[in-house]
């Protein structure tokens, strides 16, 4: 099993759910997340007013593989938009 926490700006936030709710059996999101990337800062604020959302995620290696595909996709239809997912190895669920 793997981990994925998935970073990404609220603009794409329907489809990011409806993506995991296709892949994944269940997630958890985190909403009004501020940070800093590799595009512009997203921190809520009057100059930077963007803010990202994250998820998190349990799923094996062909969960991962389709969702890792569609997220691509969602990257090519939203190119200004960014989207991160951090993969890890789940030890143990309890």
């Amino acid at each position: 099993m793997l981990l994925l926490f998935i970073v990404y700006s609220n603009a794409v936030d329907d489809e990011m759910v409806e993506l995991l709710r296709k892949y994944s059996s269940g997630y958890t999101k985190f909403t009004d997340v501020q940070g800093e990337g590799n595009k512009d800062p997203h921190l809520g604020t009057h100059i930077w007013p963007d803010i990202n959302n994250c998820i998190i995620t349990a799923v094996d290696n062909k969960k991962k593989d389709a969702i890792e595909k569609a997220v691509k996709e969602l990257k090519e239809k939203f190119p200004s938009v960014g989207i991160s997912i951090f993969v890890n190895q789940l030890k143990e669920m309890i």
